[in-house]
């Protein structure tokens, strides 16, 4: 029987010179401060010697683009390549030292895309999608110089309508659960992205943040009460500038009903920044 071991989730721009330029010296401290957390939660996952690590994160409209934007997409195959790109964001800089190629674990990702299909989630898949700061700079955060595990990534639309539902990302959780249960697999998940920040990369909101609505979010994570989570609207995600935390609602169904503890929080003007663990045991 297999298990989930670890679970964490975490913002996945971790890069203080961006915060520098963005917010200044606090932007700086602030991130820095974070990554520490999430290098002290990689250090616990690594210690269950876990066999994978499932990462659930958003595509920013270059794996994909308009041609076609999957609701949720399992990344198959034996590799992945992290993002290239000429003219790269700030933020997708970070990228430029970390390694090219990355190990998946591929019977873990066919086993949850294939039952899922058999259980009515309409999942796409890729064989050949790069991956870009919002898998990979949480992952080389959380593990320095050691070892990454085969990796699955899991791809969720936080950014065009119509989006999954905050309900339906849960249940799709769940079912990752019921897969990893059933399988030999001792697994990681980490779910990345926010909190509360500019929605849907509208620039006129560039620089909004909601740490009231954020201050909720954690609340009902750390108590487990996650039937008000799923309850989260469209409306109401994209008015907070909170998109992201679909892919944490995937998270928080796959380890349903356990408890998180919050490794860190800081407020920006920016983007609120986090990193939560769960207690798996």
């Amino acid at each position: 029987m297999g298990k989930i071991v670890f679970a964490g989730a975490m913002s996945h721009v971790l890069d203080p010179d961006y915060y520098d330029h963005a917010c200044g010296a606090v932007g700086r401290q602030k991130v820095e401060a974070a990554m520490v957390e999430i290098a002290r939660m990689g250090e616990r996952f690594s210690a269950t010697k876990a066999d994978a690590l499932i990462v659930v994160a958003d595509d920013h409209l270059n794996a994909f683009s308009f041609t076609c934007v999957p609701a949720l997409c399992v990344r198959i195959g034996r590799h992945v390549q992290r993002m290239i790109q000429d003219h790269a964001e700030a933020f997708d800089k970070v990228l430029d030292h970390m390694p090219v190629t990355y190990p998946l674990h591929e019977d873990l990702a066919n086993a949850i895309l294939e039952e899922g299909v058999r259980s009515g989630f309409d999942l796409a898949l890729s064989w050949e999608a790069p991956v870009d700061h919002a898998f990979l700079s949480p992952v080389n955060t959380m593990h320095g110089g050691r070892p990454i595990p085969p990796l699955v990534p899991i791809w969720v639309n936080c950014f065009v309508a119509p989006r999954p539902t905050a309900r339906r990302c849960f249940a799709f959780g769940q079912h990752i659960a019921r897969v990893v249960a059933r399988s030999p697999w001792n697994v990681g998940i980490i779910a990345t992205g926010g909190l509360s920040h500019f929605p849907e990369l509208s620039l006129p909101r560039v620089g909004e943040t909601d740490t009231v609505f954020d201050r909720k979010l954690i609340h009902f994570m750390e108590t487990g009460e996650h039937e008000p989570l799923q309850e989260l609207g469209a409306d109401e995600l994209h008015k907070t500038g909170s998109h992201e935390f679909l892919n944490w609602m995937v998270l928080i169904g796959a380890v349903t009903p356990a408890r998180a503890d919050v490794r860190y929080f800081g407020e920006l003007p920016r983007i609120n920044l986090a990193a939560v663990e769960w207690r798996m045991r």
